[in-house]
Order: structure tokens, then C-alpha cells, then sequence
């Protein structure tokens, strides 16, 4: 299929409007890049001036951890029950004194 000059002037004629399609197309790439990094740049910067919503936790290390301490205190608990019981008030509590350091503290230095 040969080209006829008539063709060939439209095509020519065409050029220039054919050049600035691939320029805007060339241009599309960066600009849109950088309006994309533009909002993620206000979104960090809305993050970080705002207050963050707590989430809601899952049962995690700590929370085992409190819950065995609990229970050691219901045992802990139970045992000081049952050894009042069994003693009664016979026994007094012993409290361990040291003879040479006395008995009253000198808080002012």
C-alpha cells in the first residue's frame, strides 16, 4: 500500500498535535507522582498531629500475667485464711529487730 503525497501532508500537518499528546503524556507520570506524595505527605502530617484511636487488645502477654498474679493472691489468700484459723491468736507475729541500728530515723540527713 503506497503512501500518496495528499497522505503524507496530513501526517506532517499532524506532527504537531501528534508531539504535545506524548509531551502531556510524558508529563502525566511526574506530576501525578507528585500529587500522590503531596497527599500522603498531609496524611502523615494529619496522623501525627492527631490523637490516636486505642485498639482494642487481645489477650496478650500481659493480660496472662495479671490474671496469674490474681490467682496466686486468691491461693496466697486462702492460706493466710486457713493458718489463722489453725493457730489462732496463741502465736504472735514475729518481727525481727536489729539492737544496733535503734529505733528512730534521722529523715533530715
Amino acid at each position: 500500500m503506497p503512501l500518496l503525497p495528499i497522505d503524507l501532508q496530513i501526517m506532517f500537518s499532524q506532527m504537531s498535535h501528534v508531539g504535545k499528546e506524548q509531551a502531556v503524556q510524558r508529563d502525566v507520570t511526574p506530576q501525578y507522582q507528585f500529587v500522590q506524595g503531596s497527599e500522603m505527605a498531609q496524611k502523615a502530617e494529619h496522623d501525627d498531629s492527631a490523637v490516636n484511636q486505642s485498639q482494642q487488645l487481645g489477650e496478650g502477654p500481659e493480660k496472662v500475667k495479671e490474671q496469674e498474679q490474681q490467682e496466686k493472691r486468691k491461693q496466697a489468700g486462702g492460706q493466710m485464711k486457713g493458718e489463722e484459723g489453725k493457730s489462732g491468736k496463741d502465736e504472735e507475729k514475729q518481727v525481727f529487730e536489729d539492737p544496733d541500728l535503734g529505733h528512730h530515723v534521722d529523715l533530715v540527713g
